[in-house]
């Protein structure tokens, strides 16, 4: 893969994956700063529940469907497996949520601060609003339409915004279920455009097959429980802040957690070029071709993000003080801590990536249970001596020894040193001089 003859689509992909900042940037001002910090924290909540929930929807379903489709041209079977395994994982997990109500508020909010019991009824609606915008998606990524995916995503992001903006001017907007009202009409509007931008792929020739359905089941088994686990890791941490120090402390922990999302940007702009790209390299045996790309990937993002790491250790205080005026000045620290996934995420986003697309899944799988319970067992302790302090500690600990561990694992395979990793510098420098020349010319 010659990344040069990809920057166009590099561009979009990034200015795509930049919408989530460009939210979390608004987010911040129009909802952090205007929502007292127990709303914000009840909201927070609901988030991370539907983004698990989505998270474990898009490892079942559509990550299979993502490499199959990327390998083939009639991807009709797989889409239909797809939707089903979706639909039903979406199914039963809202009505657990509908069933066991009750049981989840105290653990969610144990000193009965908010209104949990009335958002978590909106997770539902949610992940129906959701269903056909990740399946459009995972479409059109396994063809490279980042143009198309982009003003889906775009649809959602600042369609939200659009509409939080006149909440506030209509007095329509004090409360965590506002903010969630808003998101759920954000979704269900980029799911409908989604489908306009998708309405030609669907006179294709779709129907259910037993081969590719169980294919899809067999690796999204993996691809499941892999990102199962790895799912609760990245939302346990807020669980344990929840069960702790309450919506108040969600708020303030989720305020430093705000900036990861810089680093999940990172991630899933590799993920979209890597999975579909490795599938097909490494079923053609170009390792020589895997070798030289995972290593520039690295380089190039690790290089990108290193003045992202400065700005997060060495002035976390100056930079919450200018976004929410001295409110929670208290995450700094967490801040300080979370600055280090920007060293890590390169690694972990290449390697990761490859392996899905190698499907080679089954000892990340188990190695990914490793970590599940190393993060929990950090969280217990760190976060009963240091509170969120030692949450975050515990999350950036557990993230980089899994990441070193599936490192070696992928080196059975496709080899990368990180001697080599940074010998590509020079070709970064030359590859930001050849186009500032052109654009001079």
């Amino acid at each position: 893969m010659e990344f040069g003859k990809h920057i166009t689509k590099g561009i979009w992909a990034f200015a795509d994956k930049a919408l989530p900042a460009i939210y979390g940037v608004a987010y911040i001002f129009l909802v952090i700063r205007v929502l007292p910090e127990q709303e914000y924290g009840a909201f927070v909540i609901v988030q991370t529940l539907f983004a698990f929930v989505t998270a474990l929807g898009f490892a079942l379903a559509f990550q299979p469907f993502t490499k199959f489709a990327a390998e083939t041209e009639d991807y009709g079977p797989f889409a239909v497996a797809s939707v089903i395994l979706s639909g039903g994982f979406y199914l039963l997990v809202s009505a657990a949520i509908l069933l066991f109500q009750p049981a989840l508020v105290p653990i969610f909010d144990p000193a009965g601060s908010a209104n949990i019991s009335s958002l978590l009824k909106y997770v539902p609606l949610l992940l129906v609003a959701s269903l056909y915008r990740s399946y459009a998606i995972s479409l059109l990524q396994t063809t490279y339409q980042v143009q198309k995916i982009f003003w889906i995503d775009a649809a959602y992001f600042l369609g939200t915004i659009v509409l939080i903006l006149l909440a506030r001017e209509l007095h329509r907007f004090n409360t965590a279920e506002d903010i969630v009202k808003m998101n759920l009409l954000g979704i269900s509007f980029s799911s409908l455009l989604s489908i306009a931008l998708t309405f030609r792929s669907l006179k294709g020739k779709y129907s259910f097959q037993k081969e590719a359905f169980w294919k899809m089941v067999n690796f999204g088994k993996f691809s499941f429980g892999g990102n199962a686990v790895y799912t609760v890791f990245s939302q346990l941490d807020i669980f344990f802040v929840s069960s702790t120090a309450g919506v108040t402390g969600v708020a303030i922990y989720n305020v430093a957690k705000i900036f990861n999302r810089l680093t999940d940007m990172l991630a899933q702009v590799l993920q979209m070029f890597l999975v579909p790209f490795s599938s097909k390299a490494y079923a053609k045996g170009e390792l020589d071709n895997l070798q030289v790309t995972a290593e520039k990937a690295i380089c190039f993002s690790t290089l990108l993000f290193l003045p992202v790491f400065v700005l997060l250790f060495f002035f976390p205080e100056w930079l919450l003080e200018l976004l929410y005026h001295g409110k929670y000045q208290d995450a700094a620290p967490v801040v300080r801590v979370f600055s280090f996934l920007t060293l890590i995420v390169p690694w972990n986003g290449v390697i990761a990536s490859y392996l899905i697309g190698m499907n080679k899944l089954k000892v990340p799988m188990m190695l990914s249970v490793v970590h599940l319970i190393l993060s929990f067992v950090l969280y217990y302790f760190l976060t009963d001596t240091l509170g969120f302090f030692g949450t975050s500690i515990g999350y950036v600990t557990a993230l980089f020894i899994t990441t070193f561990m599936i490192y070696l694992y992928l080196k059975s395979f496709v080899v990368i040193l990180p001697q080599k990793v940074f010998s590509h510098i020079t070709d970064v420098m030359a590859f930001v001089q050849t186009k500032i020349i052109n654009l001079l010319k």
